[in-house]
């Protein structure tokens, strides 16, 4: 019998670029598109200059891009810090299973191996649409392990490094043995806890844990398979294979490597409308909804009354940053709308008086019956009471972006890097990634000079 292993190695191997479906193909190079206009706008993040900072200090041959900055650095440093800043902000895309996000992490590693060895551009959206497939599956043994055990472990790194190897080996054109090789390799450097980020004010460690950590551990697993080094073999079947040591399971059963290729993953893949980490979206949407439709403004408002569904919640009342918590994300929509970028990063903006005031006005509570998957995951029930007395309310899930929709995100976000009309140009290069014959020529074009917060004008 084929270890499944084996199995999914041999799909990762035989599957083209034109075996996946043109849809598919689509979100994927969508995703990579709004991935870059939110590793642009990060880059003037204080994280992502510490990031740089770093790769200076360690140095290396300067072989790739550092998105938003002039400087290149080795394809490791680019893959940890390109990860890192992708998720320097709540404003990267997720999807709607309830599982870590990955594609900061997948993307950075493509994007970084792809550039070293020259990978057109179908490579690259091959890359990321299998790497996905890897992380997504890994994490659904877990859920499934979680759901009939009881046991949450509510590890960030399940499944971000195993992604990114399949999405540095396609990149790199290694052969079955070779990925199965990386994936060896990658399973030793998973990491094994969840740092207390309720703890962290600055989104640092939650950065590097949701992208950089495993895209720099894809990277180099896939390098050193390129190398020759050795590795177990069947990584994830058996006695101290992947799953057993982190589960406890013999093996991953069918969740893991049954049905490849008659639904992807990463078609789940759900655009941000604003800077908010996931559970306050349609609680936010139907804010600002609301406001609009009976010409409200911050002003107006005496008390804001949210539900939402029963995953999300400890998260954003526990962790502080302003793109999370969900008093600062919600005050500072009703009282400077937008996409919430600037607001999020400016203490001028979201310590004002008006969003302190609005803030501790603000009052959620969770819902236990409401879905935790799928389009309800993000339910959001909003209702305003206004200084004269009166009340609105509306319930939103979180409605899916259209094209239109994430073209206009994308022009806001690069548009604070490189202005509008070059921010058009750029993403109508991205936006045609199957077509390009080398990848690096794309990232040449993101190489601008460094820019910070705070100079920019302010809202």
């Amino acid at each position: 019998m084929t270890s499944a292993t084996k199995t999914f190695v041999d799909w990762i191997h035989s599957t083209a670029f034109e075996d996946i479906p043109p849809d598919v193909r689509r979100t994927t190079i969508m995703a990579l598109y709004d991935d870059t206009g939110a590793n642009l706008a990060c880059s003037l993040l204080p994280l992502a200059h510490i990031a740089v900072r770093y790769a200076s200090l360690v140095g290396g041959r300067p072989d790739c891009t550092i998105v938003g900055f002039p400087e290149r650095t080795s394809v490791l440093n680019a893959a940890m810090v390109n990860g890192t800043i992708g998720h320097g902000n709540e404003v990267d895309c997720t999807d709607d299973t309830g599982q870590p996000r990955t594609l900061p992490a997948l993307i950075a590693a493509a994007l970084a191996a792809g550039q070293t060895a020259g990978a057109p551009g179908k490579e690259v959206v091959r890359a990321v649409a299998l790497g996905h497939e890897m992380s997504h599956r890994i994490h659904r043994v877990q859920d499934k392990f979680e759901l009939e055990t009881g046991n949450h472990s509510d590890l960030l790194d399940v499944g971000h490094s195993m992604g990114s190897a399949v999405a540095a080996s396609i990149c790199l054109g290694l052969d079955q043995d070779r990925i199965e090789a990386a994936l060896s390799l990658a399973a030793t450097m998973v990491a094994d806890i969840t740092p207390p980020i309720d703890r962290e004010y600055e989104h640092m460690v939650k950065s590097f844990m949701r992208g950089g950590v495993g895209s720099r551990n894809g990277v180099a697993a896939a390098f050193m398979a390129q190398a020759g080094f050795d590795a177990p073999p069947d990584i994830f079947d058996g006695p101290r294979g992947f799953f057993n040591a982190r589960l406890g399971i013999g093996e991953p059963g069918p969740e893991f490597a049954d049905n490849l290729g008659q639904e992807y993953s990463i078609a789940r893949t759900r655009f941000k409308r604003a800077s908010a980490g996931g559970p306050n979206q349609g609680a936010r949407l139907a804010l600002v909804e609301l406001m609009a439709e009976h010409n409200l403004t911050h002003e107006d408002i005496a008390e804001i009354q949210v539900v939402i569904g029963p995953g999300g919640l400890t998260t954003i009342t526990s962790v502080p940053h302003p793109t999370v918590y969900y008093g600062y994300v919600l005050a500072n929509a009703a009282v400077y709308g937008g996409i919430g970028f600037l607001a999020a990063h400016d203490e001028a903006l979201y310590n004002s008086p008006e969003v302190s005031s609005l803030r501790e006005r603000i009052h959620i509570r969770a819902d236990a019956t409401w879905p935790t998957r799928g389009d309800e995951r993000y339910r959001g029930s909003v209702t305003i009471i206004t200084r004269d007395g009166s009340q609105v309310s509306r319930e939103s899930l979180w409605r899916r972006m259209s094209e239109e929709e994430v073209d206009a995100k994308f022009i806001h976000l690069a548009g604070l890097r490189v202005g509008e009309e070059k921010a058009k140009e750029l993403g109508s290069v991205l936006q045609q990634l199957d077509s390009v014959d080398n990848i690096s020529d794309v990232l040449t074009q993101l190489e601008i000079p460094a820019t910070r917060l705070e100079d920019l004008p302010s809202l």
